[in-house]
């Protein structure tokens, strides 16, 4: 078989379509989280540059799935997307956090904040009705990370068959979705 007729059959595969396109959109959103933190001035303080520190890891994550796929890339991928979840919801709540800590500042909430019940308190931090930090920016990680999982799923590194085939060796054919894809 000829390179062009491997390329043209890869091509043909809904599945590395899908993958490339996958590929490509988490290319795109590290590249839009970057620009993000770069206008946000997202730097200082060693905290701040957590998400910066993700990405790097995500792009080397992303660089290593594309150019040496193999069955060990896999795996440290998808590691690197469990961390990026981890990460992810870690920024959630040190933002509610810091927004929690700047409600006695806040216009909003200076003369009565000390009178506020803790659930209306930490309401207004997580909505960000009080604070500088947006609240749901961090998700953005778990984005990446879920994106970089579904990159790797069934990925052909894997040895797992994709066209019609049983996902286990079980007798009966049943198999996960039964016994198809």
């Amino acid at each position: 078989m000829t390179a062009r007729a491997t390329t043209a059959g890869r091509e043909a595969d809904p599945a590395s379509a899908l993958r490339r396109a996958v590929v490509a959109l988490t290319a795109a959103s590290i590249a839009g989280i970057a620009t993000e933190l770069v206008i946000e001035r997202h730097w200082g303080p060693i905290v701040r540059l957590i998400p910066w520190l993700a990405l790097l890891v995500a792009a080397i994550a992303l660089a290593m799935l594309v150019r040496r796929p193999s069955a060990r890339t896999i795996r440290s991928v998808r590691i690197v997307a469990v961390a990026l979840l981890v990460t992810s919801l870690a920024g959630v709540a040190l933002h509610v956090n810091e927004n929690y800590t700047a409600g006695p500042l806040g216009a909003r909430y200076s003369e009565h904040w000390e009178s506020m019940d803790e659930p209306s308190r930490w309401w207004a931090a997580f909505t960000k009705s009080v604070g500088p930090a947006p609240t749901f920016a961090p998700g953005a990680l778990a984005e990446v990370g879920l994106l970089l999982s579904i990159a790797t799923l069934r990925h052909p590194a894997l040895g797992v068959p994709i066209s019609g085939t049983t996902l286990d060796a079980r007798s009966d054919g049943a198999g996960v979705a039964g016994g198809r894809l």
